[in-house]
């Protein structure tokens, strides 16, 4: 799709009437107009308007929304139960408060998620905290219009030293919004050191994966680390190694982590040098490529967690992206040792719940080995969830003991 030019950000608001009978997702909860459910369009000027009200067929007032006539979802509606409107800048500034003060009653410390998009009623915005810095996602149009007004708030409640905008999230294009140089305001260092379960992990930052750190790991972590003890573990797809911190910290034996990112392995290799009692290999290789060589080899680990980036990117790519979900934990299967443990994640929302649990229990079943499901996580509180969209439930973390 072409970039969109915003000409006019102006907040007169269009009105979007629904065909008959597809207001009731919405009723239910939902906050996505799709394209194919609009009937009609009224403007206010010649403009496509940033903001619509939607609207049933009846005249029945569904909620505001901010608005994209280029993409799929059409309308991504706004807090539903917003009473009242006095602008898009005073929503903002209102509804980055309550994300705030929610992050305030539920997260400890000063790493977390302090905005999370629809969760939050702020569709296409997405904002972490890494103690006394942000970064700041912006995939869709509204919020990218308003991105001034956006970090003027944050610059207000937070006086961070520095606030990075992420310009290469894939979904920008998505939405006609360029993808580019990341926007800077402050200090950004190229690497960020932030305590995690007392231990001092560093990672790329100013050129990091998405917003750095992937914190919405955090609990899964946590819940499934003490799995390793006494264990060789492979960390496929490690990052800076989040993962392989953990496994020392519980007591693994050995780790090996596996990634094609230098700056991230640099990373790796730092966080890992702080346990002295625990050895650890560093491997810099393609892990399709490198898990292959390992097979022929005979090479076996009692635990693999496979934690690889999205492999599904949009819904034309999905089977594509499911045939890699499928390679990759065949592969981590055939690592595992008869007994040994096995976690696989998916950070893709475009692969359902159950999909991920589908595609280990085929390959099991292929195998001829037999497993048990002995933990099933997600995303913790500060990536909140609208209960009717099930589709934002994009983290998916599965633990198996495999015979």
């Amino acid at each position: 799709m072409d970039s969109v030019v915003i000409k006019d950000r102006g907040e007169h608001e269009g009105r979007l009437i629904l065909k008959k009978g597809e207001e009731r997702r919405l009723l239910s909860g939902h906050l996505w107009v799709f394209s194919n459910e609009v009937a009609i369009l009224e403007k206010r000027s010649q403009e496509i308007p940033l903001f619509v009200s939607v609207e049933s067929q009846q005249g029945r007032f569904l909620g505001r929304a901010i608005y994209n006539p280029q993409t799929l979802i059409a309308a991504r509606l706004l807090d539903p139960f917003c009473q009242e409107w006095n602008g898009f800048p005073s929503y903002l500034e209102k509804t980055i408060d309550q994300a705030i003060s929610l992050r305030n009653q539920l997260c400890q410390g000063t790493l977390y998620r302090v905005v999370h998009s629809e969760g939050d009623f702020l569709p296409g915005l997405i904002v972490d905290r890494y103690d006394d810095f942000l970064v700041v996602q912006v995939t869709t149009l509204a919020m990218e219009a308003y991105l001034p007004e956006i970090l003027a708030v944050l610059q207000n409640r937070f006086s961070p030293r520095g606030i990075r905008v992420d310009r290469s999230v894939h979904s920008r294009s998505i939405e006609g919004l360029p993808i580019g140089d990341d926007l800077i305001e402050g200090e950004i260092p190229l690497v960020l050191s932030v305590r995690i379960r007392d231990m001092a992990v560093r990672f790329p930052f100013r050129e990091g994966q998405k917003t750095g750190l992937f914190l919405d790991q955090r609990r899964n972590i946590d819940s499934i680390s003490h799995f390793f003890r006494h264990s060789d573990v492979l960390d496929a797809f490690c990052h800076v190694g989040s993962w392989s911190m953990a496994a020392a910290s519980q007591g693994a034996d050995h780790v090996t982590g596996v990634d094609t990112s230098f700056s991230a392995l640099e990373c790796y290799r730092e966080n890992l040098s702080a346990f002295s009692n625990v050895s650890s290999t560093v491997i810099k290789q393609d892990f399709f490529e490198w898990a292959e060589e390992s097979i022929r080899s005979g090479k076996k680990y009692d635990a693999v967690v496979m934690d690889p980036p999205a492999f599904i990117k949009s819904r034309k790519k999905k089977e594509e992206g499911v045939r890699g979900y499928y390679a990759a934990n065949q592969l981590a299967i055939d690592l595992v040792r008869p007994g040994g443990i096995l976690v696989t994640c998916s950070c893709s929302a475009l692969l359902e719940g159950d999909e991920l649990l589908g595609i280990v229990r085929s390959l099991l079943k292929k195998k001829r080995r037999s497993g048990k499901l002995v933990y099933k996580g997600g995303s913790g509180p500060d990536h909140p969830i609208v209960p009717a969209m099930g589709e934002l439930e994009y983290l998916k973390c599965l633990a198996f003991v495999i015979s």
